[in-house]
């Protein structure tokens, strides 16, 4: 099949996604555009998705078959229920899960004749976001909290997930990585939009009128993996010695996100006396402007399964400095697109940030490298035909 050709229409897939936010969450970022692929290639397509998220809401609007349920841990037998009534309405012969409660979900669901996709997005040993909340499992807790029998293929965000799987005894031929992939046109649209909730949080006149560098991280859900304490550590070394007579003016730092290690952060900014430099703003629900306004997007993380920020932050032609953990090195290239440094040290950090605020022209040509990049490689179009592609094949018996 050449990518990009529309598929012969004898692929009816369910698609299970439990967020229960207003927007469509971090998974419903790939499940949304599978969605609307699969129905603009003929398949029919159900979804069972958590009531009122904006997921369901989405799906419909795209013209699945949506069931909308409670997604609570305590519903689990109704969850699957609403599954197998939904393989059932159309005849399904592929169910896919989008992420760790799903996975589960869909291997009790689905009726045997019925192709099961699991979806793994996260790196081994990292707490998964369980209902709101964190749960400590390792990844082998995860694959095998019920038996892998009933899965017929694996999707790995990264080569680093797959790599993670092998070891874990998942076979490697029923592994198929499909990289995250993203519109980076709609996303460089989204950028000029300052309306709407939370968009006076963006500092487009405070920062850029003074004509500071601005390095931002958006780290989502602050929790230990993503190393904002490691920024927070680099941003007080590069404030406390900015020399005065540098040709560049010392840079500020804003992090976007919420979490347990939020306010801990901030006492820490504050005990350090970098508290108007280096700022947390929260959630912020307009993403895309930030990363307009930054001059270089920080990726400070300790484990990382794939590298959206990267693919966010390159779709407006910004330089990446980040860890060299997980899936971030097959995004960011060290050199090219940014600077790839190991986790845990701020000094190398604060080194690479540096290099990049004192060498502009540098960071820019870095930019539009990761530009290049991601419009080459990461589109939301290769990563749908990907997903096609396996499903056509699942369905036909080559796997």
């Amino acid at each position: 099949m050449m990518k990009g050709q529309p598929m012969s229409s004898n692929l009816r897939v369910v698609i299970v996604n439990n967020f229960s936010g207003p927007s469509v969450g971090r998974y419903g970022m790939r499940a949304l555009p599978l969605v609307k692929g699969l129905i603009a290639s003929g398949a029919r397509v159900a979804v069972v998705a958590a009531a009122g998220s904006g997921f369901a809401h989405a799906a419909i609007d795209a013209g699945a078959d949506v069931t909308a349920i409670s997604m609570s841990r305590f519903r689990a037998p109704a969850i699957i229920q609403a599954i197998k009534d939904a393989a059932w309405r159309i005849n399904a012969n592929v169910i896919s899960g989008t992420g760790y409660f799903t996975n589960l979900l869909v291997r009790q669901a689905a009726p045997a004749n019925v192709k099961v996709v699991n979806t793994a997005a996260r790196m081994p040993n990292v707490p998964v976001e369980f209902f709101g909340g964190n749960v400590e499992v390792t990844f082998r807790d995860l694959i095998d909290t019920v038996k892998r029998d009933r899965s017929d293929a694996y999707v790995a965000i990264s080569q680093a997930v797959a790599d993670a799987l092998v070891r874990n005894g998942v076979p490697e031929d029923i592994i198929t990585v499909i990289p995250n992939g993203i519109d980076a046109d709609a996303f460089k649209e989204a950028s000029t939009d300052l309306t709407g909730d939370g968009a006076g949080k963006i500092p487009v006149s405070t920062v850029k009128e003074k004509r500071r560098p601005l390095i931002f991280c958006a780290a989502r859900n602050m929790d230990s993996s993503k190393g904002i304490d490691v920024l927070a550590e680099a941003a007080v070394h590069m404030l406390h010695t900015w020399p005065a007579d540098a040709p560049v003016l010392k840079p500020h730092f804003f992090v976007a996100g919420s979490g347990p290690e939020k306010n801990v952060l901030r006492d820490y900014a504050k005990g350090e006396g970098i508290e108007h430099d280096f700022q947390i703003v929260g959630y912020a629900p307009l993403i895309a402007p930030w990363y307009a306004a930054c001059d270089i997007t920080v990726m400070p993380s300790r484990a990382e399964a794939a590298a959206v920020v990267a693919l966010e932050a390159m779709s407006l032609d910004k330089p990446v400095v980040a860890s060299n953990v997980g899936g971030i090195p097959e995004v960011v290239i060290d050199g090219e697109t940014g600077i790839l440094v190991e986790p845990d040290d701020s000094t190398a950090l604060a080194n690479a940030i540096r290099e990049l605020v004192l060498d502009p022209q540098r960071a820019i040509a870095m930019g539009e490298a990761g530009g290049k990049r991601v419009r080459e490689l990461f589109t939301e179009r290769h990563m749908v035909d990907s997903y096609l592609e396996l499903f056509e094949k699942l369905t036909e018996g080559q796997i």
